[in-house]
Order: structure tokens, then sequence, then C-alpha cells
């Protein structure tokens, strides 16, 4: 009797373990690094600039944005601190939209605007050239007032959307339900079974009567379709399209001139090819590793995840994803080894 029990326990693991399955979470971003940079030691301490992240959200799904993305990147900034701390690098000044830091002015604010621009345009070229680090287009000279090595640029955006339930889930709950009512049907065969068997024995033999309880399971509907609200977005540059610049014959702050890298800013909320409505919500973000001495890329990497800007959880998990991918520096003991 109780072998129906065992296997609705059994059954609901298994889907319970096919419906985590359904969505997978990338445990290799794309990256790509300089291993010298590590291995030799010369680069100790890294400025942060601020985290370049756009957001937007499917229409009729009211929230704040803007209280969002502040969540998301102090989530991100205390992940990226703890990392680079135990990566064995010393993590230098925090930029922000002005330039400044606490310890005075890193850059003018159009320089850090036009760097950035510039920056969030590096996850393209580098897809454009697998296995390669382009040379970025640095319309200033970095760490000079701050006395860092490397400076860390952490970009990207997110489309949150509100949460639906996958066709797994849909599966495995009515398949729950079904299996529950199975439950229950045994449960009360047993009873019954041990009620008929309590009442067999004496000299009277009247029959026990047996009533009919109906067993019910429902569901819910899963909210009806879409509502058609505003769309909106947000970035923390305080949309920066100004600082938008011609690709060509322009030199940077090395005495580079570059054809690879556009210097406008995406806008990404613009992109047709991003989810804009419907579906689940997407988290992309990039990271790029500059050395401030000679302006090349030490470490680059890039990745979307089915993950949501609005979920502590989801951002924490895919900034750990990405960042684990940086390479450790040795250690002084170890270097002097």
């Amino acid at each position: 009797m109780f072998r129906p029990l065992v296997a609705c326990a059994t059954a609901a693991a298994f889907l319970a373990t096919a419906c985590a399955a359904e969505r997978p979470w990338p445990l290799h971003p794309v990256a790509v690094s300089d291993g010298a940079f590590a291995t030799l030691g010369t680069v100790g301490t890294i400025d942060i600039l601020p985290f370049d992240l756009q957001l937007w959200s499917e229409p009729g799904y009211e929230l704040d944005l803007a209280k969002v993305r502040d969540g998301t990147e102090v989530n991100l900034m205390s992940i990226a601190l703890d990392t680079l701390a135990r990566r064995n690098f010393t993590p230098g000044a925090m930029i922000d939209w002005n330039g400044d830091f606490p310890g005075g002015n890193a850059l003018s604010r159009d320089d850090l605007l036009a760097t950035i621009s510039a920056l969030s345009r590096y996850g393209a070229a580098a897809a454009e050239h697998p296995g390669q680090l382009p040379v970025p287009f640095l319309p200033a000279r970095l760490g000079g007032a701050t006395g860092a090595d490397a400076t860390l640029y952490i970009g990207g955006w997110g489309y949150v959307a509100k949460h639906r339930e996958s066709t797994g889930e849909q599966v495995a709950q009515g398949i729950a339900i079904g299996l529950l009512i199975i439950s229950v049907v045994a449960i009360i065969a047993l009873i019954a079974s041990s009620k008929s068997h309590g009442h067999s024995h004496g000299g009277r033999g009247g029959g026990g009567g047996g009533g009919r309880g109906a067993v019910t399971g429902g569901r819910g509907s899963p909210g009806g379709g879409l509502g058609r609200g505003s769309f909106s977005a947000s970035r923390g540059a305080g949309h920066i399209r100004h600082a938008t610049r011609a690709a060509a014959d322009v030199v940077d702050a090395f005495g580079r001139a570059t054809l690879d890298i556009a210097l406008s800013t995406p806008d990404w909320s613009e992109n047709p090819q991003l989810p804009h409505e419907g579906g689940d919500s997407q988290l992309y973000l990039e990271m790029t590793l500059v050395d401030n001495h000679t302006g090349l890329a030490l470490w680059h990497a890039h990745q979307t995840f089915p993950a949501s800007a609005a979920s502590a959880a989801d951002t924490a998990r895919a900034a750990r994803t990405m960042l684990n991918m940086l390479p450790g520096r040795a250690s002084p003991v170890q270097a002097a080894r």
C-alpha cells in the first residue's frame, strides 16, 4: 500500500531535477587573458570604473529600474572587490560618474565618459576576434592620479521580465497534483481497509457501509496575457551618448588610431535583436581589464546569463561566474620564491 507513496516521492524528485536543468547556467563565460600579467606580478593595484549597466523591463511590468540598477551595482561592486582581494590584487580607486574617487579626481568627466563609451564596445570587438585581445581605444590615460597598475571596466545590460513558469515547471506542477491525488486516494483506501478489518470480527454480520468522498484538485490559471505598458530604460552613465565619436582617423591617448572599435556608446535597449517583450529575464555582463601603463587589454570576459537584474542572488552568481575567470596573481611570498 505504501508503494504508491514511494513512487510519488521518486517522481517528484526527478521532476524537480529536470526543471532545474531547463535553463542551464553557463559555467565558463567567453574569456581571454594575457596570462603573463598575473604570473609576472606587473599588476598589483586595480582601479574600478563606475558600472556601465543599462536596464529595461518588459511592457506592463511596473518596477523602479533605477532602484534595481543601484542594487545591482552595489552587489557587483562588493563581489568585484572581494574577488580582487582573493586573487591577491589590491583594490584601488572606485571611480564615480564625475571621475572622482576618495583621494581626489581621477579623470575629468568628459574623459571618463569617452573612456566608458570606448570600452563599452570592446566586447563586440573581442567577439569578432575569438581568442584574441584587440587593442582598446583609450581617449585618456588611466591611473595617473591614482597610481594604480590597471583599471577594470564592467558593463552590460539587463532585460527584466515577470517570472513565468517554464514548460517543465508547468508539467511538473500538473503531475505533482496528480501524484498528490493518487497519494490521498491511497491513504483513504488504507484507512478504509483498516476500518473494514476492525469491524469484521464479532457475532454480527452487518456489512460496513463505505461512504465515497470526492477528491478534487484544482490549479489556478497562470496569469493572463501580457499587459502593454510603457517601455522603461535607464543607465548608470546618465545617458552618455554625447561621447560619440567617429572611429576612423581618431588617435587615442597612446597615439593609436583604431578602425576596429566603434566609439559610440551602445544603446542596448534599442537593439531589436535583444529581448523586449515576453520571455524570461536576461543579464549580459562584460568585463575588461586594461593595463594603465601600456594601454593594452590584459583580460576580457563576456556572457549572457538566464538571470534577472532584480534578483540579488542572480546578479551575485553571474558576477562570480565572470570573475572566477580572472587569473590570480602570485602572492608576494610565491613571487619571492
